[in-house]
């Protein structure tokens, strides 16, 4: 039974949930179609496409139904101090997205009292949906997930973000030291990449200077799959983030360097 259908109608997470999916079939319904867009550079040197915003507006006029906060990427929002709070990345690898690459998505995440307490992802092109709510677990496509238990990195598979971002973060020649030490390596990145950590099918997944309408989300999705999860803040104030198998969390941590707190 999926996590919708175990979701009694009087848990105040109910409504919340389902104004999310919502959110996501809305997101979808506009993006799945689309196989490349032009594209404009932000301030921060990420891309900026119209259909980033028209994914916006519709997210937001959905969750604002909803009794809680809205942050988003770009440039909408609502801020009134509520002990809920929706945290949206509209579209997830705009990279991706406008180069006609299927490995983009829409993040959602939700915290109470600045916790996180649920997490949304969907991918339109492979129509893949993950979700989790807090103490009801995590689940794809409607199938319950867990998360890699694998105790050592030499029969291990990681994956990892643009080394560009890494070698930002002073942070590249490590990132070499634990690539040598793992058995195998991806370069998947975006939401297909920290996806795969929750269902476990790769071992850890390490990015960095991710923003909070990313991570809210992740933290619930790990925290929910079983997995591991450790933050430290990046050059720029956000997030740098390692998350998998709970036996290489402090492995990997150790070999990066730095202030990690494990979640």
């Amino acid at each position: 039974m999926c996590i919708r259908d175990r979701l009694n109608l009087d848990n105040p997470l109910n409504k919340f949930l389902k104004l999310g999916i919502q959110a996501l079939d809305k997101s979808r319904e506009i993006t799945k179609d689309v196989d490349y867009s032009k594209s404009s550079f932000k301030k921060d040197g990420s891309l900026l496409t119209e259909f980033d915003l028209k994914v916006e507006e519709e997210i937001f006029n959905i969750l604002s139904k909803s009794d809680g906060d809205i942050i988003t990427e770009e440039i909408l929002g609502r801020k009134d101090n509520k002990d809920y709070c929706w945290y949206i990345d509209p579209i997830d690898g705009t990279t991706s997205f406008s180069r006609g690459i299927p490995l983009f998505g829409t993040i959602i995440g939700l915290t109470h009292k600045k916790k996180p307490i649920m997490g949304l992802i969907d991918i339109p092109k492979l129509k893949d949906r993950f979700i989790s709510v807090v103490n009801f677990g995590a689940e794809k496509n409607g199938q319950k997930i867990k998360a890699s238990t694998s105790k050592v990195l030499s029969e291990s598979l990681i994956t990892y973000g643009s080394p560009q971002r890494f070698e930002k973060e002073g942070m590249l020649d490590k990132l070499h030291i634990i690539d040598s030490l793992a058995w195998d390596s991806r370069g998947c990145y975006d939401c297909f990449g920290y996806s795969l950590a929750f269902s476990g099918a790769v071992d850890l997944v390490i990015e960095v200077d991710l923003n909070l309408w990313e991570t809210v989300a992740l933290e619930s999705l790990a925290k929910e799959s079983g997995a591991g999860y450790a933050e430290q803040s990046s050059v720029n104030g956000k997030k740098n983030l390692i998350f998998g198998s709970k036996y290489l969390i402090e492995e990997s941590i150790d070999i990066m360097g730095g202030d990690w707190s494990i979640q």
